[in-house]
């Protein structure tokens, strides 16, 4: 589940999976419907990712950020990530999404402000900051 609230200048994306990996997936699905039309559909690309940050809330902000630098770069939008490993606040695998021409590109940055990942007891919440 995710449920975006608006702030002027900012956007607020709560999340809501059963692992973190799918929390983390579900963010960049967020990221992906929130600036472009891609859903999945077209041809589909992959492009690997490995990131090290400071604990699992600042991965969060670190993950989609990744994502927006990709989308400003190449117009890559990634629609979920394969994780291939998440140790503590590291994460690899690899991003799968597409090129958009239609894309949005609203959202400047995923901030540290109020960013929470934590578990909950049907799996894990997350709440990111987006800067638009």
């Amino acid at each position: 589940m995710i449920e975006l609230v608006e702030h002027t200048g900012e956007l607020e994306m709560r999340i809501v999976a059963p692992t973190r990996e799918a929390l983390y997936a579900e963010a960049l699905r967020g990221l992906a419907g929130e600036v472009s039309g891609a859903t999945g559909a077209g041809r589909v690309e992959r492009r690997p990712v490995e990131i090290s940050s400071s604990g699992p809330d600042t991965l969060l902000a670190d993950i989609l950020n990744e994502a927006i630098y990709l989308m400003d770069v190449d117009g890559f939008v990634a629609t979920g990530v394969e994780v291939e490993h998440l140790e503590g606040a590291s994460l690899g695998g690899v991003f799968v999404g597409a090129r958009d021409p239609r894309l949005r590109p609203l959202v400047k940055a995923a901030t540290y402000h109020g960013l929470v990942v934590r578990p909950v007891e049907d799996g894990w919440e997350g709440r990111v900051v987006l800067d638009v």
